[in-house]
């Protein structure tokens, strides 16, 4: 008796390593390599490495390189182990910090932020399944709000760092960045469980729901690909539009920053809990407006509350964002079709992420002015959240 109670906790034991594992690995994969670019925008800017429009091309440049990545992922885990595969990712994502301490031209530093980008996808599709996988079914929602938890973190440890390093030059800043990543790609590197199949990344799903239409999952792709294009604004002009548009500084567009990083790291438990409470359906919706309200509030006011709670309030609802998608296609979608539909959105959301950074840097590069692609966000958002009310029927 004692045996067998002794073996059911080991069953239902929180894997620890692997957890801070993938934790690690979304820290350096998208809070780094993607958010902690932001910051470094106004600081390329004023220290004379390239002009504005050129600085934010190479941000929309890494979200390119993240749909790459996420159209390569699910091959590439065919293809080569998944340990294997992480530990390439990581290695590639610390490289490309160190290759751009070297001011060796835009098309240099556009390799780099590509292969960032790409390398980030990778990590989120291989690294997080693999940790949930090998996470017991009752504990996985609390793996996971870990593992999540750094694309926040990674905000905020950007959003403080990145100007104080900046102020002594724009290497230095690179530096900072490049022995972080370092750090966490030695956590990352190892506890990942071998021979664990990525196809049973889903098992111990608890309740199988009736198989949704596949009108009901258009929209809710049509819906998180309009978030896509609307959250842009924020991650990607944010920090520059707090410090030059509104002349404000680097110190002050990093403590933004920072709160759009707080915001991050508190999404995904904080929309978990309202989604078990009303169902993710309505808490999409909700998500939804209140998101685009905050991008829209960004484009008419810039007093300092304003500004703190369209960054809090955005940087809450963009990985809380993922949390909702992925709970609303459980209530709609039998298991099979599931994992179907995660990652046919997933390519969608990298698409419109794409799209959206090109179209809306060559808008700046014309016309110089950020409040229209608020506008714009802010009105993507509102039509997301239409898509997602029409399937709230289909239960």
């Amino acid at each position: 008796m004692a045996i067998s109670t002794q073996t059911a906790g080991d069953d239902d034991r929180i894997p620890w390593r692997t957890a801070a594992a993938a934790f690690a690995a979304v820290l350096i994969g998208l809070g780094l390599a993607r958010f902690a670019y932001t910051p470094m925008i106004p600081a390329l800017v004023e220290g004379g490495w390239y002009p504005a429009a050129d600085a934010a091309t190479l941000g929309a440049i890494n979200l390119a390189g993240y749909l790459l990545g996420a159209l390569a992922a699910a091959p590439l885990a065919r293809a080569v182990p998944g340990v294997l595969l992480i530990r390439l990712a990581v290695a590639l994502t610390v490289i490309s910090f160190a290759a751009s301490i070297l001011n060796l031209g835009f098309g240099w530093l556009a390799l780099w932020r590509a292969t960032g980008g790409i390398t980030g996808a990778i990590l989120m599709i291989v690294a997080v399944p693999m940790a949930l996988t090998a996470t017991p079914p009752r504990r996985r929602g609390r793996v996971a709000g870990m593992v999540f938890t750094g694309v926040g973190l990674g905000v905020v440890i950007s959003g403080q760092l990145v100007p104080v390093a900046a102020g002594y030059g724009v290497v230095e800043a690179w530096v900072m960045l490049t022995v972080f990543a370092f750090v966490l790609g030695i956590v990352a590197w190892s506890g990942w469980p071998h021979g664990t199949p990525m196809a049973s990344a889903n098992a111990g799903h608890l309740g199988v729901p009736p198989a949704a239409t596949g009108i009901a999952l258009a929209l809710v792709g049509l819906a998180y690909a309009l978030d896509a294009f609307g959250f842009v604004p924020h991650t990607l002009f944010w920090a520059d539009y707090v410090a030059r548009t509104l002349g404000l500084g680097l110190a002050a567009a990093g403590t933004s920053w920072s709160l759009f990083g707080a915001g991050a790291a508190l999404g995904p438990i904080t929309v978990g809990l309202i989604a078990e409470r009303i169902g993710f359906g309505p808490t999409l919706v909700a998500g939804l407006v209140l998101k685009g309200l905050a991008i829209g509030l960004a484009a008419f006011t810039a007093t300092p509350w304003a500004l703190a709670a369209s960054a809090m309030v955005v940087g809450l609802l963009t990985p809380g964002m993922g949390t909702m998608i992925a709970g609303r296609i459980t209530e709609i979608a039998s298991p099979h079709r599931q994992r179907q539909a995660w990652a046919a959105m997933t390519v969608s959301f990298a698409v419109a992420q794409s799209i959206a950074g090109f179209a809306m840097t060559r808008w700046y590069a014309v016309m110089g002015e950020h409040r229209p692609l608020f506008i714009a966000g802010a009105l993507a958002l509102m039509a997301g959240a239409v898509a997602a009310a029409c399937t709230l029927r289909r239960r």
